[in-house]
């Protein structure tokens, strides 16, 4: 049953009445509205509290504010001023600042810091009839918060900002446990331009998961090499083949010799409409529009090792590929295909899913690779465009030849095999374009994980894209691998 107007106004109210305790100062009025947002969020996932801690908090996270103290302040305020002051000063902090992290991070970072604090807050039983708040600015704009506060009771308000006082070594050891490898990465893909939106449970389980932190601390170890990366898109000059285009614009000397025939009327008329043709000796470079689909194997086979190894990887070849102005697909697959997750501009959404996903299937290739040729066909019918096929997976994992054929019929395909048990033998790699094996000596160590992933990186995204052959290493390897398995 929805709240009632009046109860939710007599919430506000109170929430807005809290803020008397704040002492974190904002010189955006807006600032309030993010508060309520913030509230919200943690609302859902379960952690209701008084507005004026998520309030300060949260404005020490986003970097927008700074602790104040007030003459007037009791001994119980002046110590909630100086622990302000020293969690302001805590590296999670200015980390959290300088990624400017949009609100649903800054929500669960609160509900990390805050949860276990308001489970054993005593009084949390009076804290009654949570709500969300309106986000509409105008409620909050010049609010007489003193009138608010004096208008409710805040012993229960009080009672939580002993409780923290009483366990601030509690608050500042939560804020050391947060992940900031992990916090770093997600901000590299949190920008006002993202429009997806964010899975609340899924953010929180990445903080909270030792599997997703080591995926995301082994992402941060490559994505600062690629992000330097950007989209070809200069102009080809052809000085001495002749002509590349015909354009509206140009020098006399290239003016189509058609364009003459007009009379002088009305060639003057079409100078002045800017509407005469010239041959051009420039065009703007057109990149040929592939899809890069990367399939990933997140069964039990691949736990571990290989699991930080393959996602760390997909996150850095999509980040990699999105650079270069790719469209960029990603999905994880079992038994079964998983939904489908857009990496691309607007998709970073899905990172936090990438990092924490888990399947608890086991393995069918053959069903899987079955319904994604079903797919491709379709896609080659109704879209057209070529498709780049990465497969992320291990040394087991056996697929018909035919089935691998007739893939190859409408797409490139590129595979990773991550610490083959022993020597790699599938029947279908000579008809793979490309594949790549990662040794168990490669990942011996994180610089030599780091190095081996980079390397397959830039190998998977030369601007020729996939090849028949390899060269180099990867050549010397796979001669090595499919002499051993003839052996």
């Amino acid at each position: 049953m929805p709240i009632p107007a009046d109860q939710r106004r007599s919430y506000l109210a109170r929430q807005v009445g809290t803020l008397e305790l704040s002492r974190v100062g904002h010189p955006n009025p807006m600032a309030l509205v993010r508060a309520a947002s913030w509230h919200n969020s943690l609302l859902r996932l379960g952690v209701p509290l008084p507005l004026f801690i998520v309030h300060d908090l949260g404005l020490l996270l986003t970097g927008q504010g700074t602790a104040q103290r007030r003459a007037d302040d009791s001994p119980g305020m002046k110590s909630y001023s100086a622990l302000l002051a020293q969690l302001a000063e805590c590296e999670l902090m200015q980390v959290a600042a300088s990624a400017r992290v949009r609100d649903e991070l800054v929500a669960v970072l609160l509900t990390k810091l805050l949860r276990d604090l308001q489970q054993r807050w005593p009084a949390r039983q009076a804290w009654v009839g949570s709500a969300e708040l309106p986000l509409d600015p105008g409620l909050y704009l010049n609010s007489d918060v003193t009138m608010h506060y004096r208008d409710f009771d805040m012993s229960p308000v009080h009672s939580l900002l002993s409780h923290i006082l009483q366990h601030q070594l509690f608050l500042l050891t939560a804020v050391e446990q947060i992940d900031l490898d992990t916090l770093r990465l997600l901000g590299m893909f949190d920008s006002k331009r993202m429009d997806g939106v964010v899975d609340l449970a899924d953010l929180l389980n990445v903080f909270s998961s030792p599997e997703a932190n080591g995926v995301a601390n082994f992402s941060m170890d490559l994505l600062p090499s690629v992000l330097e990366t950007k989209r070809q898109t200069g102009v080809q000059t052809f000085s001495v083949d002749g002509y590349a285009s015909v354009e509206r614009q140009g020098s006399v000397d290239s003016i189509v010799l058609t364009e003459f025939a007009y009379d002088d009327e009305m060639f003057e008329q079409k100078v002045v409409d800017n509407e005469l043709f010239y041959y051009g000796h420039e065009k703007q470079r057109v990149d040929e529009t592939r899809l890069q689909y990367l399939l990933v194997d997140s069964s039990a086979s691949m736990r571990g090792e290989r699991e930080v190894f393959a996602r760390g990887l997909a996150l850095t070849l999509s980040k990699t590929l999105s650079l270069q102005g790719a469209e960029v697909w990603l999905r994880f697959f079992d038994s079964r295909l998983y939904e489908t997750m857009r990496m691309g501009s607007g998709g970073e959404a899905a990172v936090p899913y990438l990092l924490c996903f888990r399947s608890e299937r086991g393995r069918n290739y053959g069903r899987v690779f079955r319904q994604l040729l079903g797919e491709l066909r379709r896609h080659e019918r109704q879209d057209g465009r070529q498709v780049v096929l990465y497969i992320i997976t291990h040394g087991q994992c056996h697929i018909g030849v035919d089935l691998v054929e007739q893939l190859t019929q409408v797409a490139q395909i590129y595979g990773v095999f991550i610490l083959p048990s022993s020597t790699l033998h599938l029947d279908y790699l000579p008809l793979l374009n490309r594949y790549q094996i990662v040794e168990a000596e490669s990942l011996s160590s994180r610089e030599l994980a780091a190095d081996r992933a980079l390397e397959i990186v830039g190998d998977a995204t030369e601007e020729e894209g996939p090849h028949t052959t390899a060269s180099g290493a990867s050549q010397v390897r796979m001669r090595a691998y499919r002499s051993e398995g003839t052996a």
